[in-house]
């Protein structure tokens, strides 16, 4: 799991800021909490109290090691949807959690396929029911016009 969480990513990967916080013993003192990230997303602790603490899973996935005051924990990298309890290894009553959603898709319409032999995309039997039907439409009024008008020409009345 270890190896899922600490991958490096593509530029494109956002990073998240979490805070520690003062607060009473006894109370989860990171925020926000939970912590609410997409897949290959990053996340940062940024150590507001007053003295030194730690982010640190549950499940030895990670761990930022000590974060002294003022200071700012290195990111960590989650690329796997799930719900990621921690804690605080110096003081274990304050926990947390990254809750990691998957991935949005990156394209909004379906990708185009290729023709087979890679000649253009393929087209839809609908759509191209229809240009078929408008083509035999236009050829049979054309037709019908070229028709009418050699007719015309051989003293026939017009169709009608």
């Amino acid at each position: 799991m270890l190896g899922t969480l600490a991958t490096p990513l593509p530029a494109a990967a956002a990073t998240s800021s979490a805070r520690i916080e003062n607060c009473p013993p006894a109370i989860a003192c990171f925020s926000p909490n939970p912590i609410r990230v997409t897949a290959g997303d990053r996340v940062t602790w940024t150590n507001d109290a007053d003295v030194t603490h730690t982010s640190t899973s549950d499940t030895g996935a990670w761990d930022t090691g000590n974060v002294a005051p003022g200071a700012t924990s290195g990111s960590i990298a989650f690329n796997t949807a799930g719900t990621f309890p921690f804690h605080c290894a110096i003081h274990p009553s304050m926990t947390g959690s990254v809750i990691v959603s998957a991935a949005a898709s990156v394209a909004a319409s379906p990708p185009v396929r290729l023709a087979p032999g890679g000649q253009g995309p393929r087209l839809p039997l609908a759509a191209g029911l229809l240009i078929v039907g408008l083509a035999l439409l236009a050829t049979r009024r054309v037709r019908r016009n070229g028709t009418q008008r050699i007719d015309e020409g051989l003293d026939k009345p017009p169709h009608q």
